[in-house]
């Protein structure tokens, strides 16, 4: 009785073999009889993807495509702008007049995106709708924008009409100027000082009213 205690123990300590499962392979299961129950199971942590890269929106996820390696690329592209394009490429459509019908061009391949820039000025660039060539633009933009606001306040300093108010001025300018001319075609009575000058080529105008 004791013999089978004791080995009942020592089996309940050290643990079973069990058969194999796999060709050339064992598995030990312990079992341990101190009557504790088991542990739940850990659920996992979720990973949280952290990085130091300023996105235009916490917690969004940028494109593959926009990996940082850009000035100012925040990971801003919902629809898809600057993602590399695929093209196929068709052949020649049948051009033969004497045929009854002139079949349509089959694929024949497939065109990606090439990041190459050529020194050329007049089109460095391979493809049209390509990030790289979406910077350049944005570049110029911004500086046809800066030289475009420099000239707004210059000319309000200089004449004191603001800049939304700039092209009103002109229209009402151009018609004023428009309809004095007119009036004094149809009423010359009605000219106060009379100017006359000739410009060469036109004959002599008169100005004023």
């Amino acid at each position: 009785m004791a013999t089978t205690t004791t080995a009942a123990a020592a089996s309940s300590f050290i643990g079973t073999r069990l058969p194999d499962v796999y060709s050339n392979s064992g598995r030990v299961s312990a079992r341990f009889g101190f009557g504790k129950k088991k542990a739940a199971p850990k659920k996992a942590a979720k990973k949280v993807i952290t990085t130091d890269r300023p996105l235009w929106y916490p917690g969004a996820v940028a494109p593959d495509y926009l990996d940082g390696s850009l000035v100012g690329d925040y990971g801003f592209d919902p629809f898809g702008l600057g993602k590399p394009a695929e093209y196929l490429q068709f052949d020649l459509d049948s051009l033969d007049q004497n045929l009854a019908k002139n079949l349509a061009g089959d694929v024949i391949g497939t065109r990606f995106e090439s990041a190459d820039v050529k020194s050329t000025p007049f089109q460095p660039y391979d493809e049209v709708f390509g990030l790289q060539r979406f910077r350049e633009c944005e570049l110029i933009h911004g500086r046809w924008a800066m030289l475009a606001t420099l000239g707004a306040l210059t000319v309000e300093s200089v004449t004191g009409v603001t800049w939304q108010d700039a092209g009103k001025e002109l229209l009402l300018q151009q018609f004023y100027a428009n309809r004095s001319w007119i009036e004094c075609r149809i009423n010359p009575d009605r000219i106060q000082v009379p100017i006359h000058c000739e410009i060469k080529g036109f004959g002599p105008w008169l100005l004023g009213h």
